[in-house]
């Protein structure tokens, strides 16, 4: 992921105030950069998934309706795998 290293601290900095925020303190500086490439990682997956879907939006096709009970069982999958009660 080419990104210039001011920009990716900024980035860095805002996760790492989002992890506070929101109570995850436990975690050493080697654990917040390597939870950080993670969050990079996921985040860069679904650019890549979304990606064709923004492309027909952006020449103007048709969306695909929203099956909001699918989105919550593949939720509900997932979290289940991930063993997220």
């Amino acid at each position: 992921m080419a990104v210039d290293n001011s920009s990716e601290l900024v980035v860095f900095h805002r996760f790492l105030g989002d992890q506070i925020a929101i109570g995850s303190v436990a975690l050493s500086p080697e654990e917040s950069v390597a939870a950080f490439r993670a969050y990079q990682r996921e985040l860069e997956r679904l650019r890549t998934e979304l990606q064709p879907a923004i492309d027909r939006m952006e020449r103007g096709e048709p969306a695909i309706p929203l099956d909001i009970e699918d989105v919550k069982r593949r939720g509900r999958a997932r979290l289940t795998r991930e063993g997220i009660d």
